[in-house]
């Protein structure tokens, strides 16, 4: 009888389960890549604490060729580059939130890619990217910039869940 219970449970959450995960996710903001045919949606920007930001992107290559994302590559810093020069802005204070760093001044970011590689966007790919950042509790609201696109203005922080 247990089995049975066990086995309705799992059979009866399972179409609920399978519901939520076909729900597109939820596009805060978009815009054209500088490289063409690319697609960078903003995703989330959300505290995860009163003093941390997580903000999430993606690529999507529209096109059927592959796209260069990154200018550089010099080392160690390559598998950052798609979020490391990326910044968070308060307008009503005019103050630029970096990538933080961690203690071997490392982003705390996303890597994609190898060191001495460019950033590769194969044909119809996604590639995500996330970035934490310091910013005070008492900002709302921030400007997301990434390198390659128009700044997305006036985002607003989402609350820790």
């Amino acid at each position: 009888m247990r089995i049975l219970s066990a086995i309705w449970m799992l059979f009866g959450f399972l179409p609920a389960l399978v519901c939520l995960a076909d729900q597109p996710e939820t596009v805060l903001a978009s815009a054209d890549h500088e490289s063409g045919g690319v697609k960078v949606e903003l995703l989330e920007v959300k505290r995860e604490s009163p003093t941390v930001v997580t903000v999430r992107w993606r690529y999507r290559n529209e096109t059927t060729t592959p796209k260069q994302l990154t200018h550089q590559r010099t080392g160690w810093i390559d598998p950052y580059r798609l979020s490391s020069e990326s910044y968070l802005l308060d307008e009503v204070k005019r103050v630029k939130f970096e990538v933080s760093r961690d203690t071997d001044r490392r982003p705390v970011a996303s890597r994609n890619g190898q060191p001495n590689q460019y950033i590769v966007i194969r044909p119809k790919q996604t590639i995500e990217v996330w970035a934490k950042y310091i910013v005070p509790e008492s900002v709302h609201n921030v400007t997301v910039s990434i390198e390659g696109v128009t700044p997305f203005g006036n985002i607003a922080i989402g609350p820790a869940m």
